[in-house]
């Protein structure tokens, strides 16, 4: 009884048209799903791309900086030429007191013996073993992460049991004969890359179950805490800048990008930022989608179908016809339609059916378009936060967090451009180096808040003073520059002098005023590195000091 069922007209007219309906369903939803999924998952790669090369450009920005910083030091050889030490005992606990991560910088001697360190830590210890005095008696140099060894029992713990771990900056100390006269180094606390890393890291991203590690050249988890080796990456991780789906440890799929670290050319880390998702987390949205459409499919195939069984009932003479139109649909031809017969009311009706059964097809089709169109710009919408997250992120890259002036950074980049400029035009610009008076006695005897306080004040001093006729830049602790292009000696000479009378008399703080110390050099022909004209003034500022404080001094 079943199979004469089967094999009647009604019910193959019924299975024909249903399997009709569910091909071109799914047709039409593998291939939506298939674009769908292809364009999210390039967006989503993409946004992993973004964020790793976001934070690793952040990290060589502080490394850059940390050696910068470390750099300068040692090549300030009055600090190193005095038979007590006093001044750069000084130096050292200032400069270790503007940056809270240092937590160690000190002096060696050519024989590996420390004469100086900030908080007195160390003196006298012999680290003539230490790498960063071995490789810093060649040139600056920047060690990889390691655990705290001498240290360790001098500082205090971290409030999560975890081991102390630095990274070491240093630099030779070179006399004006050529001879090493020491090294000089800070061990910076790792948990200042925990902080650019908290910084980079969104509420989104975090519901998004986005991860981020720093790998070494060695393949070793530095970030997170892998202090129980739990963590591992895969082996076999993509190019730099780009993204793959990979199976990591725990057998999940990732969407896995990685960034390299580029560190300054004195040392190679051979750092790698990897971020990843969970490509089910990632591809979500699609998959829900996907089931959407197949559901419709599935419901619209069924309702016609239904119909379908109903109005084969009253089949009759022209079938062959009717086959044939059906066949045309089948081979895609959406402009056909189906014949009315005017002696048959039966087939007339079948006819207008399955004409409308082809409309509600198109209909489908279209809407599937639609959802495609508003899927792309979902895409569109994405990216153009990634590009507006860039350009943040690259603005306070180029911003000191205190005061809201250019950071060394963003001085160099200044400088660099200015030099060129100068070089090819012949045009001069000038350096002013500005230098607090007794900046850690206002600590000392204020407090640290008032110091930031005076910075802050000083610093929106200068930037107005100097306005759109230049720039203004933290240049680490108390001092800052001014970069004045197309000036002139006297106009230079002249805005310093301007510059200091205002600090004198402005109030920084509530009753307290502070005087300032000013050096001034101007570009030369004859200069072969953009460092020069820098030095010129900062030799011109320290002459300010030595010679009384609160004047101009100008660098021939």
């Amino acid at each position: 009884m079943t199979l004469q069922r089967i094999h009647t007209f009604r019910s193959r007219i019924t299975i024909l048209t249903g399997g009709l309906l569910l091909s071109l369903s799914l047709v039409l939803v593998t291939s939506s799903y298939y674009v769908a999924s292809t364009r999210l998952s390039n967006a989503s790669g993409e946004y992993l791309v973004g964020i790793s090369q976001s934070i690793s450009n952040m990290l060589t920005a502080n490394l850059i900086e940390r050696e910068r910083e470390i750099i300068l030091l040692s090549k300030r050889l009055s600090l190193y030429q005095s038979d007590n030490l006093s001044e750069l005992q000084q130096t050292i606990d200032q400069i270790k007191n503007s940056y809270k991560h240092y937590a160690w910088i000190g002096f060696a001697n050519a024989d590996g013996v420390v004469l100086a360190s900030s908080d007195g830590l160390l003196k006298g210890a012999d680290v003539s073993q230490r790498p960063w005095f071995i490789n810093g008696r060649s040139g600056p140099f920047i060690g990889d992460l390691h655990k705290a060894l001498l240290l360790e029992s001098l500082l205090p713990k971290p409030e999560d049991g975890s081991a102390i771990r630095f990274v070491d900056f240093s630099a030779p100390v070179i006399n004006e004969d050529g001879k090493l006269e020491g090294v000089v180094a800070t061990h910076a606390n790792w948990l200042w890359a925990k902080e650019v890393l908290s910084s980079s890291f969104t509420e989104a991203s975090k519901t998004k179950e986005i991860d981020m590690y720093i790998v070494n050249n060695d393949g070793d988890v530095l970030y997170p805490d892998n202090h129980l080796g739990d963590i591992s990456v895969p082996t076999t991780l993509p190019k730099d800048g780009q993204f793959e789906s990979l199976i990591w440890q725990d057998g999940k799929d990732y969407l896995t990008s990685t960034a390299f670290v580029d560190s300054p050319e004195s040392t190679h880390l051979g750092w790698r930022i990897v971020v990843r998702q969970p490509v089910a987390i990632a591809m979500s949205t699609v998959n829900e989608l996907h089931k959407l459409l197949l559901t419709l499919g599935i419901i619209s195939t069924l309702f016609c179908m239904i119909l379908a069984y109903r109005l084969a009932g009253m089949l009759s003479f022209p079938l062959e016809r009717l086959a044939g139109t059906a066949k045309r649909i089948q081979q895609g031809d959406k402009n056909v339609t189906f014949q009315e017969d005017n002696q048959l009311h039966e087939v007339t009706s079948l006819s207008r059916s399955l004409q409308d059964m082809m409309l509600s097809l198109l209909d489908r089709e279209q809407t599937l378009l639609q959802l495609n169109s508003t899927l792309e710009a979902k895409v569109q919408s994405r990216t153009a936060q990634l590009e507006a997250t860039n350009q943040s992120l690259k603005a306070i890259v180029r911003q000191d967090r205190l005061t809201q002036v250019y950071n060394r950074l963003a001085l160099d980049e200044e400088l660099i451009k200015h030099y060129e400029l100068a070089r090819e035009s012949g045009n001069q610009f000038a350096i002013i180096m500005v230098d607090a008076d007794h900046f850690k006695k206002i600590n000392d005897q204020y407090g640290h808040t008032i110091g930031d306080k005076v910075l802050k004040r000083m610093a929106a001093v200068l930037k107005n003073l100097v306005d759109n006729s230049g720039i203004v830049a933290r240049f680490g602790g108390e001092e800052f520059t001014v970069l004045l292009p197309n000036t002139d000696v006297e106009n230079a000479q002249k805005m310093a002098e301007i510059l200091r009378e205002h600090i004198e008399k402005t109030e920084m703080a509530d009753g307290l005023y502070i005087t300032a110390s000013f050096g001034v050099a101007m570009y030369s022909a004859d200069d072969d590195h953009y460092e020069q004209v820098l030095n010129r003034a900062d030799a011109a500022l320290y002459k300010a000091k030595e010679t009384g404080r609160n004047k101009v001094v100008f660098s021939y």
